[in-house]
């Protein structure tokens, strides 16, 4: 359990309830997560629809990510003098719409216009949620808290996605937003009301926050994110094509294949956070490397329905087993723009989001089959391997060049 925290620097937290607040964050960010990822599992269904191929729909994840990457860090710059209040409410005005929008979509050229409003709040909310979620506990609980708010997202891959794809299945894919639209204005008019006496986060300078991307750690660390996560991202973002043309399952079981998936990550992702905090970099070495090796081995035995569908599970456990490692990798790069801090490590996630989903698109689009998708996962992978070793070494040798502090 969550303690309540007292005190916020010297002045207290009156009227806000800690724990009930966090949820509520827990649950917009799953929100937000659930409609970055459902592309995945409707995608043939929105190809379809909309009369494109799975190649050109499977652009929208890459949009999206597009646009969380690129727009994400201006946003969050652009409001930082926003209050709290009307900032939540404005950004989840704008991906509300942007769901209905996406529902009513009569072509594929207006449903890229409104995925693009749907994206762009989705780096500055969660970055906003985290801030304010540490600073309704006391320090020591800090770490955990962004952990829970953060299990928004893996819910988003165990439920959020399953779910949203068993709708559209039933239903068809345009309910699944809709449904997603509804859902997202109840919990924001519940955390406008839990957070309306929550204390302030003062912010920096813009051009502090600005100069963390002239830094060569934060460099390195967003490079490495991509690479790692667009080696998932190639498979992830067709994953309906390649589990029901190449694997051979039935359309039926794709929502009980991304619940194997999704539980995979949540149990990953805390296997990654528990041994981050005994070391970043091994911990980084092990997950890249299970990721490598699952992806190597979903191209050989992608076929047999036998080893998929418990594999799915390590796919996701690897995966995701990287996210808290390299976030606490960023952050610590940019520790000295904290208002930025957690907009970049959410846009150098959706970074690789778009370069895997390009990627894949490319190979599909130049008459790849699905099936060589996770050995391009794997490729990428490798790359991200030698990166980190590249720059483990670079950084080695800044720390040994730096003058020792005189006594």
């Amino acid at each position: 359990m969550v303690g309540k925290k007292t005190t916020v620097g010297a002045a207290p937290a009156r009227g806000v309830d800690a724990d009930k607040a966090i949820l509520l964050m827990l649950l917009a960010v799953f929100g937000v997560g659930t409609v970055e990822y459902l592309v995945a599992g409707v995608l043939q269904d929105i190809s379809g629809d909309v009369d494109v191929s799975d190649s050109t729909a499977g652009l929208l994840v890459t949009i999206y990510a597009a646009t969380v990457t690129i727009g994400g860090p201006l946003l969050t710059i652009a409001t930082a003098r926003i209050r709290r209040t009307p900032l939540i409410a404005g950004s989840m005005a704008a991906f509300i719409i942007g769901n209905v929008g996406t529902a009513l979509a009569p072509n594929f050229a207006v449903l890229v216009v409104f995925r693009v409003l749907t994206a762009l709040p989705h780096a500055t909310f969660f970055a906003l949620c985290l801030v304010l979620a540490t600073s309704l506990v006391a320090p020591e609980f800090q770490g955990r808290v962004i952990a829970r708010v953060a299990l928004g997202l893996n819910l988003a891959t165990v439920l959020g996605v399953p779910l949203g794809t068993l709708v559209g299945n039933q239903l068809g894919w345009r309910w699944s937003f809709v449904l997603v639209a509804v859902f997202q204005t109840i919990v924001t008019v519940a955390l406008l009301l839990a957070t309306r006496r929550a204390p302030s986060h003062p912010a920096g300078s813009i051009s502090s926050e600005i100069s963390v991307f002239t830094k060569g750690p934060v460099l390195w660390a967003l490079g490495l994110t991509a690479l790692s996560q667009a080696a998932l991202f190639v498979v992830f973002t067709y994953i309906q094509p390649f589990l029901v043309d190449h694997s051979g399952f039935s359309p039926a079981t794709m929502t009980l294949l991304l619940f194997v998936f999704g539980a995979g990550s949540v149990v990953g992702n805390q296997l990654g956070g528990h041994f981050a905090d005994k070391s970043i970099d091994r911990t980084l070495y092990c997950s890249l490397a299970a990721l490598v090796v699952a992806l190597a081995l979903l191209g050989v035995f992608g076929g047999q329905r036998w080893f998929v569908a418990p594999w799915l599970f390590v796919l996701g456990a690897a995966g995701f087993s990287i996210i808290p490692p390299l976030a606490s990798k960023l952050i610590s790069a940019a520790s000295e723009a904290p208002h930025l801090a957690a907009t970049v490590n959410i846009a150098g996630f959706q970074l690789a989001n778009a370069v895997g989903a390009w990627i894949g698109s490319e190979m599909l689009s130049r008459g790849a089959s699905v099936s060589v998708l996770p050995f391009a996962g794997a490729a990428l992978g490798a790359v991200g391997v030698a990166l980190l070793a590249v720059s483990t070494q670079s950084t080695r040798r800044a720390l040994a060049a730096t003058p020792a502090p005189a006594e």
